[in-house]
């Protein structure tokens, strides 16, 4: 089975943003160097958006600047060691500017399909650029929706299509959300590895222009994130999060449907949830499955995930592990 460990790399969005050496530069090394001791790649879904807006405001607050060349660094040189860099859009920071003590951000237009037609193409191909000056014109290639609001997709396809831009691995089966800011509904995605599609990421195109290479998700039960709540009252160093930001709250219906039904979540090495990886990874072997993409956040990592990686990846052969580069060759021509 084919393994890819994705991480959004991103700050904090909530009231709180987050130191970038703590959210982003200090655990990305920290997974780094697992990587390079097992000799395995990682997928980095760069929040583009930040890094423009982060040199923009450097003009003028010279710490800023500091702080977008030390992620450039390290950026490149997670490309020199085999790792890729992939498309991550977060278009609020579109609206979002540095006050000189904190980012002011703003969430009204949080999902890329509240902009109009023409301002989707030009942020996806600003967006894009900037991660190409790392990787080269053709390091580029795949896609992952911030927050997971992908749909609907036809808003963002052309300019997505036009950036050649070719994978997506935004769906999650049967996740669904109906916050104000995570607005998504994957419950009729297709038990499948892997699917082609044209408008619909849910809809399974054989010739489609698009790839769907989604994320591995996993029941969990209200048992779960209440003992995730009393772990974080008590405040367990295991269990805190290597970032020193805040997330966005969760809306009130999703918050109470996670406390008091079972629920589907992604498959991820963040915090708490790194402890379902290894069941996880068993029920899509007993499946038959064929991939098996985790997600993770450098800024929400602990030393309890931290191990549970470690654990995890000590069990699988090398090979397993791949990039998303694995997958263009389904592709005709490519």
């Amino acid at each position: 089975m084919n393994i890819v460990l994705s991480l959004d790399y991103e700050i904090f969005f909530g009231r709180q943003a987050g130191t970038v050496e703590r959210t982003l530069l200090a655990p990305t090394e920290a997974l780094r160097q697992i990587a390079k001791y097992h000799r395995l790649p990682l997928v980095f879904f760069v929040d583009a958006g930040f890094l423009l807006r982060l040199k923009e405001e450097g003009q003028r607050f010279p710490g800023l600047m500091r702080d977008y060349d030390q992620i450039m660094r390290q950026l490149e040189g997670l490309v020199v060691d085999g790792h890729e860099i992939q498309l991550h859009v977060h278009p609020h920071w579109e609206d979002s500017f540095w006050n000189g003590e904190s980012w002011n951000i703003n969430l009204q237009r949080y999902r890329l399909q509240d902009f109009e037609n023409s301002a989707i193409s030009e942020i996806v191909t600003r967006y894009t650029n900037v991660l190409r000056t790392i990787t080269g014109d053709r390091g580029v290639f795949a896609y992952r929706a911030g927050g997971w609001v992908i749909q609907p997709f036809s808003a963002i396809q052309k300019a997505l299509k036009d950036e050649h831009i070719l994978i997506d691995s935004t769906i999650f089966r049967g996740g669904i959300a109906k916050g104000a800011t995570h607005r998504f509904d994957f419950s009729n995605a297709p038990a499948a590895s892997h699917w082609f599609f044209d408008d619909d990421p849910l809809e399974c195109k054989p010739y489609g222009k698009f790839l769907e290479v989604p994320i591995a998700s996993y029941r969990l039960s209200p048992l779960f994130y209440w003992r995730f709540a009393i772990r974080k009252k008590l405040g367990s160093s295991l269990y805190r999060q290597l970032g020193d930001g805040h997330t966005i709250p969760l809306s009130r219906s999703d918050l109470v449907r996670k406390l008091s039904c079972w629920t589907v979540s992604t498959v991820s090495i963040d915090g708490s949830k790194a402890s379902i990886l290894e069941d996880a990874y068993k029920q899509y072997e007993r499946a038959g499955m064929s991939d098996f993409v985790v997600i993770g956040h450098p800024k929400a990592l602990s030393r309890f995930s931290l191990e549970r990686l470690k654990n995890f990846i000590s069990k699988r052969k090398v090979e397993e592990f791949v990039g998303y580069k694995n997958y263009l060759t389904l592709f005709n021509g490519v």
